[in-house]
């Protein structure tokens, strides 16, 4: 959605930053974002309130809401997926398979 959206406004988002959570991610604000969205991954309370007062500091509250909202929005998503054993489109795996291989997602570990 990043790459997409990324390409919709005209922006030059570095995926590989992204996945790295270090690095000019190109996007405003890509710093304290990767921040918040890294400590939206783990079980560290109080890096998670550093990040979102961080967040909140640089932007506004309504600009750390929407991306609460998104992160909440994904981890939906992918509790929806699979409690209701959805699967994707052999096509579509095959596709994120190599994007996961590129940015080195297929490096990391769930907390699951």
């Amino acid at each position: 959605m990043l790459r997409w959206s990324s390409a919709e406004n005209g922006t030059d988002a570095d995926l590989t930053a992204v996945a790295a959570g270090e690095g000019d991610v190109g996007l405003d604000h890509g710093d304290a974002l990767v921040r918040f969205a890294s400590a939206t991954t783990t079980d560290d309370d109080f890096e998670l309130a550093a990040s979102r007062e961080a967040l909140v500091a640089e932007t506004d509250e309504a600009f750390m809401v929407d991306a609460a909202a998104v992160a909440a929005n994904f981890e939906m998503m992918t509790r929806l997926a699979d409690g209701t054993g959805a699967a994707m489109p052999a096509a579509a795996v095959e596709s994120q398979a190599k994007i996961s291989q590129a940015y080195g997602v297929a490096d990391l570990t769930s907390q699951r």
